[in-house]
């Protein structure tokens, strides 16, 4: 007997019309839920952030439904066999997941699991999911973590946070910073002049690097939305072109740029390479400019973690077994998980991070999920991708080896899935 579904209809869909850099909630199209936890959610990514929320929403054994495109046999009246390529919708249980940033695009590969006109039940098939691609998910059970993911997904507050420009002569590097992402939307190189043999030829050059500079800003960077934008570099390069796009703007009316000049803020970084994002964030001036956003959260939590670890160590736990021993015995007031645990391939020890992180917050402590894909998490990653600050000492807990992972009660999962030579050749995406 069927189960009686509870469903949600979102209002119709229109397209993002955001300018660059505008990060628009992902689209809830539908969902339905029954009494046991199962359903479906149809889901749309209207930008980047979007899709990394949907690679943490799908796991293995999930059924993701979507439009693709095939090349399917046409079998003609004098028996001829043509083949061509329809546009069709599969429903592919899910094997494998692939995560393509720099594509903006997801592949689900699996094996078809609904009837349909052009593919037979079971064949290999792999859907590109890609920006403004209609989505159905399908799970036996939504848990805590799911669902989470679900709602920060859809929240209509998501933005991007931080904007970095990152420069020194002739060359500007572009990140937005939003609460799960650290992305590269933007680069300017410019040729210099090896040598300042005439001003003349200098000053040309970098006045054409600075317009560049000023007309990236404009176009990848969305000034109604960010908090902050970080001009950084290691010479005096940012701050020349800070005080020239002020100037620059006052005598071209520039309104835009104006009425935002206390968001930007220049700051020393070593370099105009991405690993400078992580010094840049400790930086007090820049940490004045960003104290509300989630990115600043997160690094207050891991600071006050490593503070703990200094003044009081009996009060931190980190690694996955010290953290499990210190939430079941009550202990924990901040939980800090990577969300890359939650994709792992152990279905038991994947249910155990989100009991942890469950138990944790209903006990009235604070839990932040942190992006692998952002600074914060990498800085995470470094302590086994969990770790807690203790609301009274446990020194017992330095008994367990910080590195001791989770029992996993029947080893891990063999993944044996892989498509065959002729399956792998029918599947056109």
């Amino acid at each position: 007997q069927a189960k009686s579904l509870k469903r949600d209809v979102a209002p119709s869909y229109q397209p993002a019309t955001g300018s660059a850099g505008h990060f628009v909630s992902m689209k809830l199209l539908n969902k339905g839920f029954d009494k046991d936890g199962g359903g479906t959610a149809t889901l749309m990514c209207e930008e980047s952030e979007d899709l990394w929320h949907l690679y943490n929403m799908v796991a293995k054994g999930d059924t993701v439904k979507a439009s693709t495109v095939r090349k399917v046999q046409k079998e003609g009246s004098t028996g001829s066999v043509q083949t061509e390529t329809k546009k069709i919708q599969l429903t592919v249980d899910v094997k494998a997941i692939e995560y393509d940033s720099a594509g903006d695009c997801i592949r689900f590969s699996g094996r078809n699991c609904e009837e349909s006109q052009w593919v037979k039940l079971g064949a290999h098939h792999t859907l590109d999911i890609e920006l403004h691609n209609r989505i159905t998910i399908g799970k036996e059970c939504w848990d805590f973590m799911h669902l989470e993911a679900l709602d920060q997904a859809t929240d209509v507050h998501k933005s991007s946070e931080v904007a970095v420009v990152l420069l020194e002569a002739g060359t500007a590097n572009f990140h937005l910073l939003t609460t799960v992402l650290a992305k590269d939307v933007h680069r300017v190189c410019v040729a210099m002049p090896r040598k300042r043999v005439t001003t003349t030829g200098y000053d040309k050059a970098i006045v054409r690097f600075y317009e560049q500079v000023y007309s990236g800003i404009r176009d990848h960077v969305n000034l109604d939305l960010v908090k902050c934008v970080v001009l950084a570099g290691p010479g005096f390069v940012k701050d020349d072109f800070l005080t020239w796009m002020m100037n620059r703007a006052t005598q071209t009316g520039d309104s835009q740029i104006l009425q935002k000049k206390s968001a930007f803020v220049a700051a020393h970084a070593s370099c105009v390479h991405r690993q400078a994002l992580k010094e840049l964030l400790a930086d007090e001036q820049v940490q004045k400019s960003i104290a509300n956003t989630k990115a600043m959260e997160h690094l207050k939590a891991l600071e006050g973690f490593y503070q703990m670890v200094k003044n009081e160590p009996d009060r931190v736990c980190y690694g996955p077994k010290q953290v499990k021993e210190a939430v079941e015995k009550g202990a924990v007031s901040v939980l800090m998980v990577a969300d890359s645990l939650f994709r792992n391939a152990n279905v038991s020890t994947r249910r155990q991070y989100v009991r942890m992180a469950e138990t944790t917050r209903e006990s009235g402590a604070t839990v932040h999920i942190f992006s692998s894909q952002h600074v914060s998490g990498q800085q995470l990653a470094q302590l086994s991708g969990i770790a807690g600050i203790l609301r009274f000492p446990l020194p017992e807990l330095d008994d367990i080896a910080s590195d001791a992972g989770l029992s996993d009660g029947g080893g891990e999962e063999k993944d044996d899935y892989k498509p065959s030579m002729e399956e792998d050749t029918d599947a056109f995406m």
